[in-house]
């Protein structure tokens, strides 16, 4: 009898686990490979000319300047005095076509202990 409920809870417990198991592994290898597969042809691509590092990163290429030294002019700026009061700032937004407000205070704050 004994016998009888080992081969029983064989078939319908160790026999399935162990087919599950075995189901999760293929599916990882798969997937692993996948990723291998893809990243290994990303890499491939890139890395064309690509001196590799040990740890498998890449140097950058360099790249050489698109606009040279010798093209442009030098500019040379010059400072403006300062114009200060508000009257300037309100005539320069009314030429702006813009109309300039008070600031308007309504209440004011106190702390509450």
């Amino acid at each position: 009898m004994g016998t009888f409920l080992l081969l029983l809870f064989i078939f319908f417990f160790v026999v399935p686990l162990v087919r599950v198991a075995y189901t999760v592994y293929k599916v990882r290898k798969k997937m692993r490979d996948a990723m291998n597969g893809i990243y290994g042809a990303q890499q491939n691509q890139e890395g064309a000319g690509r001196q590799q590092r040990k740890a498998g990163w890449s140097t950058p290429d360099a790249r050489a300047k698109k606009i040279g030294k010798d093209v442009g002019d030098y500019v040379a700026f010059e400072e403006l005095p300062a114009e200060s009061g508000a009257g300037n700032a309100a005539s320069t937004s009314e030429r702006n076509g813009a109309a300039t407000e008070q600031q308007i205070t309504d209440a004011d704050w106190e702390d509450l202990k």
